[in-house]
């Protein structure tokens, strides 16, 4: 005979085929979620075994059983099962309280609703526990909190520069540097105050010492306020505070990508890995992502452009951030973001699904960056190009909407005035 088994929220059972329980097992009191995740995930546990064994010896030689990891896990066991039919699992569930009742685990079906609502509320809790604790969630956040942060401190150390540039304008073409800048700011105020020992701290080199100390000297920079250049010191010190947490920051995130993607960051680098995640929602999901979407991801705005007016697709989205690609001529862009794309589609998928560091893909890369760099090492001969491009060069969004509406013009006006003349002949 065959046996239906039966997981629920209280305990698990075996049915026959009138749906009439023939062995019950309830799990212990406050260990009915663990038990019902590991029974869910495939685990025989020894509670299931006896379920079943009790049911063999009544008679019951197979069983049909719905959840795919247990129907193998059965299966290695060494019972007899099949799958169980959606229609069968959904008749199931439609006497669920009743059964539960009829097994003797709850007094009635009110009660019997009642402990489900219970169960489903602590295995929602709980799922939304490990999905927070995922450690793709901490990368994402902590790149987000990175892009954020060198945002902030690129406009404050452009306050600080404009403003202190009031006072000491020539600073500006000696420092390129914002962190030099800011340090510099930060440590001495006044440009009077500045001395060669000070810099010679900051690590500046003696030329640029020479520079610095010479153009303070002779500075067409005007007069500072006291109240004045104690807000650019806030500011400066602000900047500097600011940089050290961006640069923690910057040491988690790479800490992190080398434990749970080693072989992206091998591939992408940690930032632009952490940022890849990011974009597409976690390593899982950038693990089932094609190497053609995540050449482009972060480029969507110009994609749906190219696919609305029919203009070039754009050849790299976050990608253009990494060394190889915006580091190479124009024409060999494309080629090296489609060949690094396709490395972190399999970097990915191995970091995902095995967990553990490929040796060989950098290295496969690199020469694959190499074989493009020698087989495209000259710029392709000029073609003729379409229209619409030139005219969407030509205009922006602008020469672009010109250009539709010329072209809806174009092949639309004669058929819309021959229209307009049949609705008059009509009428």
């Amino acid at each position: 005979m065959k046996g239906r088994l039966f997981l629920t929220e209280v305990g698990v059972m075996v049915l026959d085929k009138p749906m009439e329980t023939i062995v019950a097992k309830r799990f212990p009191e406050g260990e009915a979620l663990q038990l019902y995740k590991r029974i869910e995930s495939g685990e025989m546990i020894p509670l299931l075994k006896t379920l079943l064994a009790e049911a063999v010896e009544k008679g019951f030689d197979s069983f049909q059983i719905y959840e795919e990891s247990l129907l193998k896990a059965a299966a290695d066991a060494g019972f007899q099962v099949s799958s169980l039919s959606d229609h069968e699992v959904e008749r199931m569930q439609g006497r669920k309280t009743a059964l539960m009742v009829q097994a003797g685990w709850v007094k009635d079906e009110e009660e019997a609703q009642k402990v489900i609502r219970d169960f489903a509320l602590k295995h929602s809790s709980l799922k939304l526990r490990e999905m927070a604790a995922k450690p793709d969630l901490q990368v994402i956040q902590s790149v987000q909190a990175l892009d954020e942060f060198d945002r902030t401190l690129n406009n404050v150390e452009a306050r600080v520069r404009e403003w202190y540039g009031l006072h000491f304008p020539e600073l500006d073409r000696i420092l390129d540097s914002p962190e030099s800048y800011v340090n510099l700011v930060a440590k001495f105020g006044r440009r009077d105050s500045i001395t060669k020992e000070g810099l010679e701290k900051l690590d500046f080199p003696a030329e640029k010492i020479e520079k610095i100390l010479s153009s303070a000297e002779r500075s067409r920079g005007s007069d500072l306020r006291d109240e004045d250049l104690q807000r650019i010191l806030d500011l400066a010190e602000e900047a500097v505070r600011m940089s050290g947490i961006r640069d923690r920051l910057n040491k988690h995130v790479e800490q992190t990508m080398s434990q749970i993607a080693p072989n992206v960051t091998a591939v992408a680098g940690a930032t632009i890995g952490a940022r890849l995640i990011a974009k597409a929602g976690g390593l899982d999901k950038l693990a089932r992502r094609p190497a053609s979407t995540i050449q482009v991801l972060g480029a969507e705005k110009a994609l749906f452009r190219a696919l609305r007016t029919g203009a070039r697709p754009p050849k790299h989205g976050i990608l253009f951030q990494h060394q190889a690609v915006h580091a190479a001529p124009r024409w060999q862009r494309g080629k090296i973001a489609r060949s690094l794309a396709a490395k972190i589609a399999i970097a990915a998928r191995i970091d995902f699904y095995r967990g553990t560091s490929e040796s060989g893909l950098k290295e496969n890369l690199d020469k694959r960056f190499e074989e493009i760099r020698q087989k495209y090492s000259e710029p392709p001969a000029p073609t003729a190009q379409p229209r619409f491009e030139r005219e969407e060069r030509r205009g922006g969004r602008g020469g672009e909407r010109r250009w539709q509406g010329g072209r809806n013009k174009r092949r639309w006006g004669r058929q819309g005035e021959a229209q307009k003349g049949q609705g008059r002949g009509r009428r």
